[in-house]
C-alpha cells in the first residue's frame, strides 16, 4: 500500500504523522496485525479457526494460530479474551504510561466483528499498525486509523512491559 492509498483508506491520518516503518518491517503475508500486536510474532496469522456459527475459517495467508483456552469466534469479545489470556487488561487511556505496553483492538460496529489490532511503540511517541499483508506504519494515536476499513477502536488494553 503506497502512501496515497494509505491516506485515502484512512482519512484520519495526517501526512506529517504517518510513515512506513520499513525496512524494519517489510511487506510480509506470513503474519497479520493481530499476531504482531499480540506477541510481536512474524510467522503466524492470528485469527480464530471458526466463526460465530462454528463454520471453519480458512486463513488468507500464513500459519493460522489462536491462543489456547481463548473464546473462539469473530466477535470482538473473543479478541479481547485472547489478549486477556496473554495478560492484557482493559484501560481508560491510549496515552503512554511508563512500564506498560498498550494495544488498541478494533471492530466493525455493524456486526461486532474484530477487524484490527495496533500497538503503542516502545521507542517513539506513536502507535504502529501492520497493514494487511503490507508494511507496518506508524501513526499518531489509535484513533487516526478508524474508518470504513478497520472500523472503530473497541478498547485499549495494557500489560506490564517485560
Amino acid at each position: 500500500m503506497d502512501k496515497g492509498d494509505l491516506m485515502r483508506g484512512f482519512p484520519g491520518l495526517k501526512d506529517d504523522n504517518v510513515f512506513q516503518t520499513s525496512p524494519m518491517s517489510p511487506k510480509d503475508p506470513n503474519y497479520n496485525c493481530i499476531a504482531w500486536a499480540y506477541q510481536m510474532q512474524k510467522d503466524k496469522w492470528m485469527w480464530p479457526p471458526v466463526d460465530n456459527n462454528g463454520m471453519e475459517i480458512l486463513p488468507i495467508d500464513g500459519c493460522p494460530w489462536w491462543p489456547k483456552n481463548a473464546k473462539i469466534g469473530l466477535d470482538i469479545e473473543c479478541l479481547v479474551d485472547a489478549f486477556e489470556k496473554k495478560g492484557f487488561v482493559k484501560c481508560d487511556s491510549w496515552e503512554h504510561e511508563q512500564g506498560f505496553i498498550r494495544v488498541a483492538l478494533y471492530y466493525d460496529p455493524k456486526n461486532n466483528h474484530m477487524t484490527h489490532a495496533a500497538r503503542e511503540s516502545r521507542i517513539k511517541n506513536c502507535w504502529m499498525s501492520k497493514m494487511g499483508r503490507g508494511n507496518d506504519i506508524q501513526h499518531a494515536n489509535p484513533y487516526t486509523i478508524e474508518g470504513d476499513l478497520y472500523g472503530k477502536v473497541y478498547c485499549i488494553m495494557k500489560m506490564p512491559d517485560k
